[in-house]
């Protein structure tokens, strides 16, 4: 409802003797019409902000609450795509879990592990690696592709780009 519908409402609530076309009357049952239909859109804000699926004022308490990064930059699509992937994700830390992350987000990845050089097992022209590169994983992202985010009726809000490119979850 908008606010001329809860000022018509709130006109059939008054009780009879009320000067019904007063100037006062008038601008005080607009008011409260119009404080009703914000209440009333921001209830309907909240209602949808229990799912991520129609969130859109709670997406920041969504990734506040998920430990998400938060980036400005990113349109509501990208925003709910990260926030899902967070809820989903089981963890782990082999390869295949981090692969199949990245794919979630529409990515097609291969992952390195480099060893640090170990006299007995490398040979010359073999790459001299720090000690701590065990601790390291090189991403690759195959055929360079990134993902484009257009810009939907729904799925968008005013503001944001007609198209924008990439993901920050993956690095």
């Amino acid at each position: 409802m908008n606010g001329n519908d809860w000022q018509e409402l709130l006109y059939l609530m008054l009780p009879d003797g009320y000067a019904r076309n007063g100037q006062r009357l008038n601008a005080e049952l607009q008011a409260e019409g119009n404080t009703l239909a914000s209440v009333e859109r921001s209830a309907q804000d909240m209602l949808n902000g229990v799912t991520p699926f129609t969130a859109v004022a709670l997406l920041s308490d969504w990734k506040r609450v998920l430990g998400l990064s938060v980036s400005n930059g990113m349109t509501i699509q990208a925003r709910r795509q990260q926030i899902m992937a967070k809820l989903v994700e089981t963890g782990g830390l082999s390869r295949n879990y981090f692969i199949r992350l990245a794919k979630s987000l529409g990515y097609d990845v291969t992952i390195d592990e480099p060893e640090p050089f170990r006299c007995g097992r490398n040979r010359c022209g073999d790459r001299l690696w720090i000690p701590e590169i065990v601790w390291v994983w090189i991403v690759n992202i195959q055929d360079g592709q990134v993902p484009v985010y257009r810009f939907r009726c729904g799925s968008s809000a005013t503001g944001e780009r007609l198209m924008s490119f990439g993901q920050n979850m993956l690095e």
